[in-house]
């Protein structure tokens, strides 16, 4: 990205005054990995809020199931009256927060979920405002009314290479997106990464003249980085 399409960059968002919410949802669309057959469960769309004002905005997941634990009984196709119990465990956040301050240039995720023994666990992330190599396609869709672009970028997620389609329009002169996605001539209403997970805008809404104060969420486990959380999930493989 060069030094000019940057300073356009920063001071359309900086120049964009309007309060703006709206409602996400994350949808998977196939496990990662060799599992790729998802249980009805996992299925389920998560449906996150948004706001965006003062250059700064915040995500919350707002579906919250939880984790679940449920058993299973297993029945042997042919042979009537052999079966076995098993488990099948859904570990889902009941808790994400995620901020982004462009003036500061401050990312800031706030997770828990209760793991395979029903412990709480905290996530706690503070780093720079995740940015991305993009590139712009000569493609066009329309999402929710808005002529939407699409452009590509690709990124390590911990031992993973992730492929990024996203959808984004001019005619929302915020350079943010949906979870960490960013840096874009306009909103990002859209994204797909590896065919896996579907995010988009549902619902979007104007707020004109009203300027919503967002705050930092609270951490509630030692501040780490990306790179360092990254770390941790490789580290428990």
């Amino acid at each position: 990205m060069n030094k000019i399409f940057l300073i356009a960059l920063l001071t359309t968002t900086l120049n964009y005054a309007q309060t703006l919410k709206g409602i996400i949802t994350i949808n998977p669309l196939r496990g990662i990995g060799d599992n790729t057959v998802l249980s009805e469960k996992n299925k389920k769309p998560k449906y996150h809020s948004y706001s965006f004002s003062k250059n700064k905005s915040i995500q919350k997941l707002i579906s919250n199931e939880g984790t679940t634990i449920d058993t299973i009984i297993v029945e042997h196709p042919e042979v009537d009256g052999l079966t076995m119990e098993t488990t099948e465990i859904n570990i889902n956040a009941n808790k994400l927060i995620i901020y982004k301050d462009y003036i500061n240039d401050v990312f800031r995720l706030e997770a828990s979920q209760k793991n395979r023994n029903l412990v709480t666990e905290y996530i706690s992330i503070k780093d720079h405002i995740p940015s991305f190599n993009w590139v712009l396609q000569n493609e066009t869709q329309t999402i929710l009314g808005y002529t939407c672009k699409k452009a590509t970028a690709e990124r390590i997620m911990g031992v993973r290479k992730q492929h990024i389609t996203a959808w984004y329009t001019e005619d929302i002169p915020i350079n943010d997106g949906p979870k960490d996605f960013n840096g874009l001539p306009g909103l990002i209403l859209q994204v797909n990464t590896n065919n896996n997970v579907l995010i988009k805008f549902e619902k979007l809404k104007f707020f004109k003249d009203t300027n919503t104060e967002i705050e930092a969420p609270k951490n509630e486990s030692e501040l780490i980085s990306i790179n360092g959380y990254q770390l941790q999930m490789m580290n428990k493989r």
